[in-house]
């Protein structure tokens, strides 16, 4: 079972626009990022997650200049 934030309405995934879903994925990779910079997590799976998180920036921005 899914949990949402309190401050997140539910909403399914096929009710989003993409642009939505991916600042929705993207502030999800933000904060397990800051779980493992907080958890001194190995560097390996903060550069996989900032990976992500960079590719999610992108994908943001090749949406909003369609």
């Amino acid at each position: 079972m899914e949990t949402q934030p309190m401050n997140q309405p539910s909403v399914s995934a096929s009710d989003m626009t993409p642009l939505a879903l991916t600042e929705r994925h993207l502030h999800e990779w933000l904060q397990l990022l800051d779980y493992l910079q907080d958890a001194h997590a190995p560097t390996n799976q903060q550069t996989y997650c900032r990976n992500q998180v960079t590719r999610l920036q992108l994908d943001l921005y090749k949406l909003r200049n369609q």
